[in-house]
């Protein structure tokens, strides 16, 4: 009895834990080129998304930048 019980939970872990691949259509090679540099050295990835955010705001609202940053620091 405890063996058949144990094979069927084996049955069914080996069922849930067995995930595809995944695939983003005719993305997927981009994504994964994306994602295998992104897993081994995130860091430059984080510092060039930051930068281009606060060139983004710099250009949409201006100076107004660090009155918009005074205001969440003192938020928190």
């Amino acid at each position: 009895m405890r063996d058949v019980t144990y094979k069927k939970f084996v049955a069914r872990w080996e069922e849930v834990i067995d995930l595809p691949p995944q695939t983003l259509g005719p993305f997927t090679p981009v994504y994964k080129a994306f994602i295998r540099r992104l897993k081994v050295m995130p860091w430059p990835l984080f510092v060039l998304t930051a930068a281009a955010l606060v060139v983004a705001l710099y250009m949409l609202i201006g100076s107004t930048i660090t009155l918009l940053v005074t205001l969440l620091q003192r938020g928190f």
